[in-house]
C-alpha cells in the first residue's frame, strides 16, 4: 500500500547518514511533490566536518516508491545517458512513535538542470538538427536496452531528461516498472500532458509509449518550445528535414505505423534518410498494382485518374498500407498539404522496412495507362 502521509521536510543543516555511516548533510530543497523532496545536498567527511561532493538528497515519499526507483536506478548504473544514483538507504531519527523513517536516494548534482528548465530561462534552445539525431539517437541506445529487459520509463518529459556537459541524461525513475508481459504493462501513473490518446482508452503502456514521448522531446529541442501531445497534429509547420520529420511523425502519430520499441525507432533514425522517395522508375503494366495518388497532377484530375488506373487493372486505395505497390506522386498545392505529407511519410518508412513501393509522377503515370 501507499503510504497516505506527507514525510515531514528536512531542514537545512540536518545530516542523513547511510547504513556505513557516510553523513549527507543537506542545504536546500529543490523540488517536492507526490513523489516526496529532493534536496540539494553534500556528502560529508567521515568525521563530518568538510564536503566532499555536491548530490541530490531524494526522499522518497512510499517504501515502494523507494524499492522502485533504487531498483531501477541499479539496474541503468554505469550508463551514461542517466543520472547516476550513489546510494540508497533508510534513514531513522527519533525512537518509539516519535521514530521518523526516510526512504532515501542520492543522486549525482545535475547542476545544468533539466531540458525544461534550458526552455524556460538557461536558454541554449532550440538545437541544430544534428545535434538533435545525436543526442535522442543516444537516448534511444539507454531505451532500447530497458525495452530488451521489459522496462518502459513512462515519463520522459523535459523536466525529468537532464543535461550533463551538454548531453541528453535520463533521470526521474519514479513511475519506471517492468513487466515480462507488454499485454499487461497496465498503467499505475502518467503525466497526462505528454501521454497519447491510446493510453487513456486500453490502459496500458508499452516501448511505443515511451517512443512518443522521446517524439515530443526531440519537437521540444528543435524548436525551444515545449511539446505536449496536442501539438502532434501540428507538425507539419516544423520546419526540419523531411525523414526527421517522418521519423517523429512515426513516432507520435495515432494514425501511422508505430515503432515497436526503442530499438526500432534507433534504426529508423539512422536509416530513413537514405531512403528515397523521388519518382523513379515505373512498372511495365499497371495490371495487378494497388495505386495511392498523393499530390495534383499536371494533366489529370483524380477522378480521371482514378478511372484510367482501374480499367488498367489496378486497385485504387485512399491510404498507403500493407499490399500498397505503387505510389502517384504529384506537387503538393493546396490545403491538403497535412494529409499528402502523411502519405510520403507512410511511403517512406515502407520502404525503410523493405515494402516494394514504386514511386512514379502524373506524366509517368499517362504514358503507363496509353498503353
Amino acid at each position: 500500500m501507499r503510504a497516505k502521509h506527507q514525510v515531514k521536510p528536512l531542514r537545512a543543516g540536518q545530516t542523513l547518514y547511510n547504513d556505513d555511516g557516510v553523513p549527507y548533510e543537506i542545504m536546500s530543497v529543490i523540488g517536492k511533490g507526490g513523489f516526496g523532496q529532493a534536496y540539494s545536498a553534500f556528502r560529508m567527511s567521515d568525521d563530518g566536518k568538510r564536503p566532499v561532493a555536491q548530490v541530490c538528497v531524494k526522499v522518497c515519499q512510499s517504501a515502494d516508491d523507494w524499492h522502485g526507483e533504487a531498483f531501477f536506478g541499479k539496474i541503468v548504473r554505469g550508463n551514461d545517458r542517466a543520472v547516476q544514483m550513489l546510494d540508497s538507504f533508510v534513514a531513522s531519527t527519533g525512537s518509539g512513535r516519535d521514530q521518523v523513517r526516510r526512504h532515501v536516494l542520492v543522486f549525482e548534482y545535475m547542476s545544468e538542470g533539466t531540458v525544461d528548465d534550458a526552455v524556460r530561462g538557461s536558454g541554449g534552445v532550440p538545437w541544430r538538427e544534428t545535434r538533435v539525431r545525436k543526442e535522442i539517437g543516444g537516448v534511444l541506445q539507454l531505451l532500447a536496452q530497458m525495452h530488451n529487459v521489459g522496462v518502459t520509463h513512462r515519463d520522459l518529459t523535459p523536466a525529468n531528461v537532464f543535461l550533463r556537459d551538454g548531453h541528453l541524461v535520463l533521470g526521474d525513475f519514479g513511475i519506471t516498472r517492468m513487466t515480462l508481459d507488454p499485454k499487461r504493462a497496465e498503467v499505475t501513473a502518467f503525466t497526462p500532458a505528454y501521454t497519447p490518446r491510446v493510453v487513456w482508452s486500453r490502459g496500458r503502456w508499452g516501448p511505443a509509449e515511451d517512443v512518443f514521448q522521446l517524439g515530443l522531446l526531440t519537437c521540444t529541442l528543435l524548436t525551444g518550445e515545449v511539446w505536449t501531445a496536442e501539438r502532434v497534429n501540428t507538425l507539419r509547420q516544423l520546419d526540419v528535414a523531411d525523414d526527421l520529420k517522418c521519423w517523429i511523425w512515426h513516432a507520435t502519430a495515432a494514425s501511422a505505423k508505430k515503432y515497436l520499441d526503442a530499438a526500432d525507432a534507433s534504426e529508423a533514425l539512422s536509416s530513413l534518410k537514405s531512403v528515397t522517395v523521388l519518382p523513379g522508375r515505373a512498372p511495365t503494366s499497371m495490371f495487378g498494382q494497388k495505386v495511392v495518388f498523393t499530390g495534383k497532377l499536371d494533366h489529370l484530375t483524380r477522378e480521371q485518374a482514378t478511372r484510367l488506373v482501374t480499367q488498367a487493372g489496378a486497385q485504387v486505395q485512399s491510404s498507403v498500407g500493407d499490399t500498397t505497390t505503387l505510389l502517384v506522386r504529384g506537387p503538393v498545392r493546396n490545403a491538403l498539404s497535412e494529409f499528402e505529407g502523411r502519405k510520403l511519410f507512410a511511403v517512406r518508412e515502407r520502404r525503410r522496412l523493405g515494402q516494394p513501393i514504386r514511386i512514379i509522377t502524373g506524366r509517368q503515370l499517362e504514358r503507363l495507362v496509353a498503353k
